[in-house]
């Protein structure tokens, strides 16, 4: 007896459950890739707002990142977003479309 047949169904059910979890990779890779650039740009951002940059150059360099500046006490805090746009289907509704990648910094305020 011939299997053949049985075999090409099989894999057509199972082919978009692997082509899904594969993609959830993909996006999982992405996130995590854009978390770890944005903390590496924090760095930087916190190293030009110690070198009193002005806020408006900062976003002029930093173009896709968010941020967002305020003295609370003795205290700047910098906050960092950036939007992660997802490729797998259906993803959005388990995380959201886009992903946000939050960052914050805390720095003693010079005056």
């Amino acid at each position: 007896m011939n299997n053949k047949g049985q075999a090409l169904v099989e894999f057509v059910l199972v082919l978009p459950i692997i082509l899904m979890i594969l993609f959830a990779i993909v996006d999982m890779g992405m996130i995590f890739t854009k978390k770890a650039e944005l903390e590496n740009d924090s760095y930087e951002i916190v190293e030009m707002v110690k070198n009193n940059t002005s806020v408006d150059d900062i976003r002029d360099v930093y173009k896709d990142i968010d941020i967002n500046i305020s003295v609370k006490d003795k205290y700047q805090i910098i906050y960092l977003k950036e939007n992660v746009d997802m490729v797998t289907p259906g993803m959005s509704k388990i995380i959201g479309d886009p992903f946000v990648i939050e960052v914050e910094r805390v720095i003693p305020y010079e005056t």
